[in-house]
């Protein structure tokens, strides 16, 4: 993960292409888990609003 400083004070978050592929090796991992990624979320103590986005983009099997 990289943060990135523009123009603003705040900057953006960024990854390179290995922290990409590190982000998709853990999605795949945590969806063989129990509970998948909404129990992860959950055990991460993300809140209801923030679950309910991320879970309308999970693709359902």
């Amino acid at each position: 993960m990289i943060r990135a400083h523009e123009r603003s004070e705040e900057g953006i978050t960024t990854f390179n292409d290995r922290g990409i592929e590190s982000l998709k090796e853990f999605l795949a991992d945590i969806r063989t888990w129990q509970g998948g990624v909404w129990q992860f979320l959950v055990d991460e103590q993300c809140g209801q609003g923030k679950i309910k986005r991320i879970m309308a983009y999970e693709p359902k099997s």
